[in-house]
């Protein structure tokens, strides 16, 4: 066999010369393209571009640090780069057999919210099949003056190898909103079936708050401007969510669900401590110290930079400072205000409520037409204003205009509506008082109770009380109404008349917030997924599909990360999505 060693071989004419069968041609080689799978060529060092489907390369791949490319998320940074298509088995040589695709969150994400953490937790996603080696994985503080400090740690054990997934198993807590943090898996932590070991890994990720979009649908009430969206029309409404403007809403009122509780106006806090208000102000209910306009139809910032929560009446309003006071402004027709002042009167500016531990959240304060209801740190209800059906549970028909006490020192949530009410104990209990004309306080009868008396059940977790209706969430999250079924609004794919005195299922277990309207209601699940039932009029269910058609079944709105507060009032709805996008 002849060998022929060439630095520039042509032909006559510089065509392609005819070599004889068997020569090996030594020296430089120049190819601008092969057919074939490539399974014989050797010695494709330093190459640009591999595919790993149609390529096996022999021998050392250099690139210098490896930066691997794929599904558009780029690993650890370095000086060459290669891009390989399909599963990269076939690479060799590359200095990590074990590639990650995705990391979770990503390197360098600036915005990871904290629920999205709870949820998802924290792993890489690789190109093969892994599986448990040994060592332990940290958290570790990047900035600040603690940066270093290792604030969680996990071991082999304790986390979940799932195919080409891992993912560090317990639920990280207590992170810091714009901390930065790094991530730390150790070489030889991760192996692949052949107990080849993954090299180990550092990234960082900064964990921020929600971006807390805040949206309404239904109709503008009599064109008060109560959909906060610039616009105001007594004809005005929406079938489908429409974003109100701003971001990092963090609370919207508990709309105080009852018969024309609320339905025109709006009050709402966001993540930096301040207050909005919009809708209707012929009795101050903006909160900004006038009464004129008689109507805002875009959010007004009510003065001040330490608020947490809110709660809106029929035209009265609440809200929570960080400091444990409660304040309120409005008509004072029923005393409900909470001043010790005879009505009517109008106060068009927060105006402190007597006391300074009130637990001021979401769930531990609530108003409904001309009465509100709080509970304090030290586990006490208190309630004031009107008192004609024994809706401030002491046993009596007298209005009062400063809280009052019911009996209990284990109080966890309350839930105020226009004549009755529904309260939780730490134990789990489940409390109702007031008006029971159609069994709104789920005791199979009919009769009006002026002090709170158990519901059956021990675990209740969360409660709503909406127009003659009722609701609460187990710790299972399975989810139960009860009292008047006005256009199916108890979701018990049963006709309009089909009041129940007791609390029934609406299916699913997974449930995670309610709210109750006039007519219809709107609740959550775990998953994010938000859903509605009852009367569509106005649009109220958001589901442009059934547009003001009704339902006795939850339907689904369209969209997920809908984890914030969901509230429905009469006319319209209000639900903040928690997502990260803006």
């Amino acid at each position: 066999m002849s060998t022929i060693k060439v630095t520039n071989l042509s032909g006559r004419g510089g065509a392609s010369p005819n070599l004889p069968d068997g020569a090996n041609v030594t020296g430089v080689l120049t190819a601008t393209s092969f057919v074939g799978s490539g399974a014989n060529l050797t010695g494709l060092a330093n190459t640009d571009f591999i595919n790993a489907e149609q390529v096996t390369v022999v021998g050392v791949v250099t690139t210098g640090a490896l930066r691997i490319s794929t599904g558009g998320t780029v690993g650890p940074a370095g000086s060459g780069i290669v891009t390989y298509y399909g599963d990269g088995s076939g690479l060799t040589g590359v200095g990590e057999t074990i590639a990650p695709h995705n990391y979770n969150p990503d390197v360098y994400d600036t915005a990871v919210s904290l629920s999205e953490l709870t949820s998802s937790g924290i792993g890489i996603t690789f190109n093969k099949k892994v599986e448990a080696g040994s060592g332990t994985a940290t958290l570790k503080i990047v900035n600040a003056g603690a940066a270093g400090t290792t604030i969680q740690s996990w071991g082999v054990s304790s986390c979940t190898f799932d195919v080409t997934k891992f993912n560090l198993d317990a639920n990280v807590s207590n992170l810091v909103l714009n901390q930065t943090y790094q991530v730390d898996i150790p070489d030889g932590f991760i192996v692949d079936s052949n107990e080849t070991s993954y090299v180990g890994t550092a990234w960082t990720f900064t964990a921020t708050g929600p971006v807390g979009r805040l949206f309404s649908w239904g109709q503008d009430t009599n064109g008060s401007g109560s959909l906060g969206l610039n616009k105001s029309s007594p004809g005005l409404k929406y079938s489908s969510p429409v974003q109100v403007g701003g971001v990092s809403w963090r609370h919207v009122a508990d709309l105080g669900n009852g018969s024309g509780a609320a339905f025109y106006g709006r009050t709402a806090t966001k993540t930096d401590g301040s207050l909005w208000a919009w809708g209707i102000n012929t009795q101050g209910e903006m909160g900004i110290g006038n009464v004129s306009p008689g109507y805002y139809s875009s959010p007004v910032q009510i003065p001040g930079s330490t608020w947490v929560c809110t709660s809106s009446t029929y035209l009265s309003r609440i809200a929570s400072k960080s400091d444990g006071t409660l304040w309120s402004w409005g008509r004072n027709g029923n005393g409900q205000l909470g001043l010790n002042q005879g009505g009517p009167t109008l106060i068009s500016s927060p105006t402190q409520i007597p006391g300074t531990t009130w637990t001021g959240t979401k769930e531990t304060m609530s108003g409904g037409r001309y009465v509100f209801g709080g509970i304090k740190t030290d586990g006490t209800l208190w309630m004031w204003g009107d008192n004609s059906a024994g809706e401030l549970g002491v046993n009596d028909v007298v209005v009062r205009s400063s809280p009052i006490q019911i009996p209990g020192t284990t109080w966890s949530k309350i839930s105020v509506s226009t004549n009755q009410n529904v309260a939780l104990k730490t134990n789990g209990t489940l409390w109702a008082w007031g008006k029971n004309n159609v069994g709104q306080l789920g005791q199979n009868n009919k009769v009006d109770y002026s002090s709170p008396v158990q519901i059956p059940g021990t675990d209740w977790a969360f409660v709503q009380s909406g127009n003659y209706a009722a609701s609460a969430i187990k710790t299972d999250g399975t989810l139960y109404t009860w009292g008047y079924n006005q256009n199916g609004k108890l979701g018990q794919n049963s006709g309009a008349n089909a009041h129940r005195s007791s609390p029934v299922q609406v299916p699913g277990t997974t449930w995670s917030k309610i709210s109750m309207g006039e007519k219809a209601c709107v609740a959550s699940k775990t998953d994010g997924t938000l859903w509605s039932w009852g009367g569509g009029e106005n649009g109220a269910l958001g589901v442009p599909s059934i547009g003001e058609g009704s339902r006795s079944s939850p339907v689904q709105i369209p969209g997920t990360e809908w984890t914030g507060d969901v509230e429905m009032s009469g006319k319209s709805v209000f639900v903040i999505l928690e997502d990260t996008t803006p």
